[in-house]
């Protein structure tokens, strides 16, 4: 290395290039200056890439090796255990609100009145015909009395008119019969004479004209004879229509003085008693109006709901309270369409709601709709609560329905998990867990119903399925894993 560098006092002899200017030292053997400069810049490259080939080799060694040799530790030590057929008692899920089995709504069916007590608070349990509430009826009362002081005045203007009549109007009344029979009489006599007259005059008008026509009489004779023969006939007519008209006066004489006897007359009794009738029926309408007045319980039931006040004005048809028909309640459940064959009238349901706290009580499924939502496909089934105090209309209830054994896939509910609304479980394959939606039915003790998603005999985790993550390789421990182990595990991860 020293021989291919010139001494200090060579270099001072060193030639200068009159062309560019440039000193160059001397090389041995008459290489060119720029030599050795070139093969330093060689050095520097080899010596770079040996540097960073070591460099890999060592990131090689700390950082991806360790990572692969992790692949292959477990992260978690689990118990596992295979999904297995077994019988269970199934149950259907119902749920709803409480309401009420009847629901009455009580107003009042005569308005403008004034509501003058309220004897009823809700939460109160009354009984049939029971006064929940009065309006002001002295106006009705009122009304009431004048009516029934026209109904005494028509009953007894209709016992008057029954009556017979005085003594002085019946020898009245006989008089006038008497004197229309003279006068019958009278007119009878006139008719005799009438009657002998026309044929008096008759036979002289005959007698005339043959005389007329033999010329014995002048013609005025026989026209005379002629003219009165028809005055004779108009007089006998006239006579038949006044005997006709006094037998008429005769007749309604003697009728009257029969009532007289026998009592008033037929349509003055008839028109007397529909006056009695009129006012009678006014005067019950009043009475139906002051009962009116009375608010009552249609039936034994509890007050749920008051809107009466005292003060207020009636108003027909406004609801003043609402109240639960014999205290009983019922739920209201709505079922899918797919689960109705599996209800039945008749069945049990035990409930379970705010107002029972740990308590279940039995319900009774009374009736299921027979109409099908067509936007929701679900039916209305109607459940029979026990009559106990506590329910309340709205309250929302759950309940149960033992549908009986069945045969039925499960797994031990502590390896179902809840990921993003999905129901999982953690399947063994190796050495490795690897996760596994399913569809899940029922809880039944520390068992879950599962529809779908895994089969029988697959062994599922059942501890740290919460720490997992899909294709985690675990180690299977045939004891529970403690929660302090469980947390370091965790930590650990």
């Amino acid at each position: 290395m020293r021989e291919l560098i010139p001494k200090r006092q060579d270099r001072s002899k060193a030639a200068v290039n009159p062309t560019t200017d440039t000193t160059y030292g001397e090389a041995p053997g008459g290489a060119s200056p720029s030599w050795y400069t070139n093969k330093w810049v060689l050095v520097s490259i080899v010596a770079s890439v040996i540097l960073v080939g070591w460099l890999g080799m060592r990131i090689w060694q700390n950082v991806f090796k360790p990572i692969k040799s992790d692949v292959d530790q477990a992260v978690l030590t689990v118990m596992v255990q295979p999904a297995q057929r077994m019988q269970i008692h199934r149950h259907l899920k119902l749920s709803g609100s409480v309401w009420a089995w009847d629901p009455l709504t009580i107003g009042a069916e005569i308005g403008g009145l004034r509501i003058a007590a309220v004897n009823v608070e809700e939460g109160d349990v009354v009984k049939k015909g029971q006064v929940l509430a009065t309006l002001n009826s002295s106006v009705i009362k009122a009304q009431l009395e004048r009516q029934q002081a026209r109904l005494n005045r028509a009953e007894i203007s209709l016992e008057k008119t029954k009556q017979p009549n005085r003594p002085m109007d019946i020898n009245r009344l006989k008089a006038v019969v008497q004197q229309t029979a003279a006068v019958v009489s009278q007119e009878q006599s006139n008719l005799v004479h009438a009657k002998a007259n026309l044929k008096n005059a008759f036979a002289s008008a005959e007698r005339y004209k043959v005389l007329s026509a033999e010329g014995a009489v002048s013609q005025e004779d026989f026209d005379n004879k002629t003219m009165l023969k028809d005055t004779a006939e108009a007089d006998f007519h006239a006579a038949e229509k006044r005997l006709s008209a006094a037998m008429f006066l005769k007749i309604q004489a003697e009728e009257n003085l029969k009532l007289a006897l026998e009592g008033g007359m037929k349509q003055d009794i008839q028109i007397a008693g529909a006056d009695l009738r009129e006012t009678q029926a006014n005067i019950n309408e009043l009475k139906a109006q002051l009962e009116q007045t009375i608010i009552r319980a249609p039936s034994d039931g509890l007050i749920v709901k008051r809107l009466a006040h005292i003060g207020d004005i009636s108003v027909a048809n406004k609801e003043l309270f609402q109240m639960v028909r014999d205290s009983r309640f019922e739920v209201r459940a709505q079922v899918p369409e797919q689960d109705l064959p599996k209800i039945k009238p008749g069945q049990v349901v035990e409930f379970q709601c705010a107002a029972t706290g740990s308590k279940r009580l039995p319900g009774r499924v009374r009736e299921i709709s027979p109409l099908i939502d067509t936007a929701t496909r679900l039916a209305t089934v109607r459940i029979d609560l026990p009559c106990e105090r506590g329910w309340l209309p709205g309250t929302f209830a759950s309940g149960l329905v033992d549908l009986g054994q069945v045969d039925a896939l499960v797994v031990p509910a502590p390896s179902v998990i809840d990921r993003d609304g999905r129901k999982m479980v953690f399947v063994l394959d190796g050495k490795r867990v690897f996760a596994r939606e399913i569809k899940v039915g029922e809880r039944v003790g520390d068992l879950v119903e599962v529809w779908s998603g895994i089969a029988a005999g697959e062994p599922v985790v059942i501890t740290g399925s919460g720490f997992l993550k899909d294709g985690d390789p675990v180690r299977i421990s045939e004891h529970p894993t403690s929660a302090g182990e469980t947390t370091n595990q965790e930590g650990s991860k």
